[in-house]
């Protein structure tokens, strides 16, 4: 705060040629930090507001009801309070039900497809809150606002204020007035999850990335390999043939046996790192370790954060929607790297490759549109045409695990088919909302399955094929201990951060000055939000009413719009079976709905 020069360029930070008629000083540019606190504190303020904020404590009491009945067992993990890392630090005292749980998520934004405008967002979701509310617009908290278009040098300078102000307030306390029970109470807030995609990770972590050898982001002790020629590690598991690079010559690994480590060995291994003497030295600790330094959240309270890396899970929505997605593709057309000592014409997986039967697949894929129902969100588009241009993540999982299982059948070679399906059915279990706990020990042995079938057929223990796994492969093979510690992956998502910087940027009006419009928007929000939560009727959108132009049917059936203007004439055929259907002798007019909402939410 002090500076009046960045220290890495050295470029000034006011101002040099305008200043205000007081002489102060102007800064060249800022960035907006909202507070948490008295957004938190707006949500107590009505009964009915105050009233959602305690579902927390009354899910906890369920949670242990079903642990007592069930030998230690919850019936499912459907919400992250059944997970162990919850129940654990409920159990020994370390949250209290007065305490406020939280999950902060950052990510890069692009505002607009055809310019350079990148920024960076994080938010708040409150963890209080059930998961019918904690995912919706009006309860998810804009942090910051980091301008663009440039991803800053120092992202933690950006993190200090909101996160400083975070720690103040576990230190402190947050005082709350709850107008449901009329009574002053004191707050600790507690950060349960810190969630973000691979480069936002490393902000927060300040670990390796994945290409390092240590570089799984669960902070597993699997050592990757080096490839010869190459520039990262790969978290291979079954040793190659004649591979002889020294550090990486250990024996195939069991997957069943990898685990993540604990907090207290990421603090023995940043102080190892730390007390490094020369830079040669902390190379090599910092080789070893995975770590680069200390993460900006160890400023927090150290008994009132889940624990570093404890707090970082993994990210299903650009596991599922970007990374296996470009595997899985780079393999079916042949465009994953080829080693001058291997042949592509021995890929008998690359069933794409060719012009023309990626475009037949293709117009296949967007065939499936019409008999796709509405919750499965955006139907993919013919990817032939479209994948390189915008295809959102929702389109890559519906095609890839939904459409790919049968559009490959008996164009994949056979066992190369099932070792996809075996994957899409482990991976599909995981992406479900609520997990059974014998739907997630299957979907362990499915994923741990395919992880060995995958390097045995596309691998071959051959040293010019080890960059085929890629880091991707081993995140899949935790998704289902990360089910058990904090519940089903995918509420731990991006999905709740990209929707966020979505309808934000739909709100810019100034497209010129994109970052201070964003940052104005995100303080707009959170005014509203706090607005809507101390008076409920200012909010015009009611959660469970129906959309204009519908009609309720009943028993939950609902008709929606679009629907015909005037009466139709329907062939003989359907008049007649129309009129005995209701009993009448003549047959009704007759109006047709686009579609139908069902009770269990689908739309048809």
């Amino acid at each position: 705060m002090e500076l009046d020069a960045c220290p890495e360029c050295d470029e000034p930070r006011f101002d040099q040629h305008h200043q205000t008629h007081a002489n102060r000083r102007i800064p060249r540019a800022v960035f907006h930090t909202i507070p948490i606190g008295p957004q938190l504190q707006a949500l107590w303020r009505h009964p009915e507001s105050a009233e959602k904020m305690r579902y927390r404590v009354k899910k906890t009491q369920e949670v242990f009801d079903q642990l007592l009945k069930n030998d230690g067992l919850v019936d499912s993990y459907d919400d992250i309070f059944c997970g162990s890392a919850y129940i654990s630090h409920v159990a020994d005292g370390t949250i209290q039900p007065e305490d406020t749980l939280l999950m902060i998520s950052i990510d890069g934004a692009q505002l607009f497809e055809s310019k350079e405008s990148d920024c960076w967002i994080y938010i708040w979701v409150i963890l209080e809150l059930s998961p019918d509310h904690r995912y919706k617009k009006k309860h998810v908290l804009p942090g910051a606002i980091i301008p663009g278009p440039k991803k800053p040098k120092f992202i933690e300078s950006f993190l200090f204020p909101g996160l400083h102000h975070f720690s103040a307030l576990q230190r402190e306390g947050l005082t709350i007035w709850d107008s449901g029970h009329r009574r002053e109470f004191i707050s600790r807030l507690f950060l349960f999850l810190a969630c973000a995609d691979g480069p936002g990770l490393l902000t927060m972590s300040n670990f390796v990335g994945h290409q390092g050898k240590t570089g799984c982001r669960m902070r597993c002790p699997l050592k990757g390999r080096w490839k010869p020629g190459a520039s990262q590690y790969y978290p291979v598991l079954l040793k190659p043939d004649n591979y002889d690079v020294p550090g990486c010559t250990h024996p195939n690994v069991d997957v069943y046996s990898i685990d993540s480590s604990t907090c207290v060995d990421y603090v023995q291994q940043l102080q190892y790192l730390l007390q490094a003497r020369t830079q040669r030295e902390y190379e090599t600790r910092h080789l070893a370790t995975g770590i680069v330094g200390p993460s900006i959240l160890l400023g927090l309270q150290p008994h009132l954060i889940l624990g570093i890396p404890e707090c970082f899970s993994s990210e299903m929505m650009h596991l599922s929607g970007a990374n296996m997605a470009a595997l899985w593709l780079d393999l079916w057309w042949g465009s994953i790297e080829c080693a001058s000592t291997d042949n592509k014409s021995d890929w008998v997986w690359a069933v794409l490759k060719s012009q023309e039967r990626w475009e037949a697949h293709g117009r296949a894929v967007a065939a499936c549109k019409s008999y796709l129902p509405g919750s499965f969100d955006v139907a993919p588009r013919d990817p032939s045409l479209h994948a390189n241009s915008w295809y959102k993540a929702t389109e890559y999982i519906t095609w890839i695990y939904c459409l790919c299982p049968a559009l490959l059948y008996d164009t994949l070679p056979r066992v190369y088919w099932r070792n996809f399906c075996r994957f899409v059915a482990g991976f599909l279990i995981m992406g479900q909302y609520s997990i059974t706990p014998a739907g997630l020990e299957r979907a362990r042995n499915l994923l741990a399955e395919w992880e060995y079938e995958y390097e045995t057929l596309f691998c071959q223990r051959r040293i010019d094929r080890i960059h085929f796994v890629r880091p991707c492969i081993h995140l899949s093979n935790h998704l289902a201990a990360e089910a058990v510690r904090i519940r089903s992956p995918i509420c731990s998502s991006q999905w709740t951060m990209e929707r966020t910087i979505g309808n934000l940027g739909q709100e810019i009006r100034q497209p010129s000055d994109p970052f201070s419009n964003l940052a104005q928007q995100g303080i707009r929000r959170c005014q509203v939000n706090a607005l809507k939560a101390i008076v409920p009727t200012l909010d015009l959108t009611h959660e469970d009413s129906n959309p204009r132009a519908s009609e309720d049917l009943g028993n939950g059936y609902v008709l929606l719009p679009k629907r015909d203007r005037r009466p139709i004439k329907t062939p003989a055929h359907d008049s007649h079976a129309i009129a005995q259907y209701l009993g009448k002798a003549a047959p009704p007019t007759v109006r047709r709905w686009g579609r139908l909402r069902l009770p269990n939410g689908q739309i048809a």
